[in-house]
């Protein structure tokens, strides 16, 4: 059984449990290698289309794997019952799609110890969401797959009280600006308590937490890395292009601004890799 390096990231941050869900479980190559490697004991593969759970099943009868991992036809957590799993896995699928699942499962999903997501898209309004509704993300990880880059994390339900941790508490940023190195870095004095940074700060701590991850900046991810300066590069050249322009109108100057603030967020995250 051969996993790509992004399956085998998101089976990576299961914590051992007794029973978890993969939800959209394609192949069904993630719950076998939960089974396999004794992360859980049962898993229940669900998909909404017949197709691939179809596939699914042949793949677990094929590896022998039947009387650990049940497959069954769900659109998101409709066939999921309370207290049958320790969790859910939402992979390989919208960043809408992830949030509309949790949200129409919350009343399973908040008595869960774990939930392990990787979004393709809409990175931000996941984290987002899942800040705003009492998840805290305990950990995340990133790949990079045939030129694409995925991020994931895994976050823990009913987390309220702890969420400090991630309005920018979880950064060593979280500090005033007090220059600039001659590498282009914002230099930063020593970190402070977050009372006493201006709203202004907390609100792009936020955002950049949310847009590229608070465990990936806080352990300074070496594939958020790449990411961060693969997007540099290409906002600096979408913005050169516009410049160049003779007579910029002024939507194309709100574009500049965007690209401006966008540039340096990331520029303020690379700090994160060169104190």
């Amino acid at each position: 059984m051969l996993l790509s390096d992004r399956m085998r990231a998101v089976a990576g941050l299961v914590q051992p449990c007794r029973s978890i869900a993969d939800v959209g479980c394609d192949h069904g190559y993630v719950a076998m290698e939960l089974v396999r490697s004794n992360i859980c004991r049962n898993v229940i593969a669900m998909d909404i289309n017949k197709g691939p759970l179809d596939r699914a099943k042949h793949n677990i009868s094929e590896y022998g794997m039947q009387d650990y991992i049940e497959t069954r036809l769900s659109d998101g957590v409709q066939a999921l019952h309370a207290g049958e799993a320790d969790g859910i896995i939402c992979a390989g699928m919208g960043g809408k799609l992830i949030i509309s699942i949790l949200e129409q499962g919350k009343e399973l999903v908040r008595d869960m110890r774990q939930v392990i997501l990787q979004p393709q898209s809409e990175l931000d309004e996941v984290r987002s969401y899942l800040r705003g509704n009492g998840f805290l993300i305990e950990q995340e990880d990133m790949v990079r797959e045939d030129g694409k880059y995925y991020p994931m994390m895994r976050a823990l339900p009913g987390a309220f009280g702890k969420l400090e941790k991630q309005i920018g508490g979880s950064l060593e940023q979280k500090c005033r600006k007090s220059g600039v190195h001659v590498n282009g870095i914002p230099a930063y004095r020593q970190p402070f308590d977050i009372s006493e940074i201006s709203r202004d700060e907390v609100q792009r701590l936020t955002r950049v937490q949310d847009t590229y991850g608070p465990c990936l900046l806080e352990m300074a991810h070496p594939v958020l890395k790449q990411y961060l300066l693969r997007q540099k590069k290409n906002l600096e050249n979408i913005r050169e292009n516009l410049l160049s322009q003779k007579q910029l109108t002024a939507r194309q100057q709100d574009r500049i601004a965007e690209l401006e603030e966008r540039l340096s967020d990331i520029v303020f995250c690379l700090y994160r890799y060169y104190k």
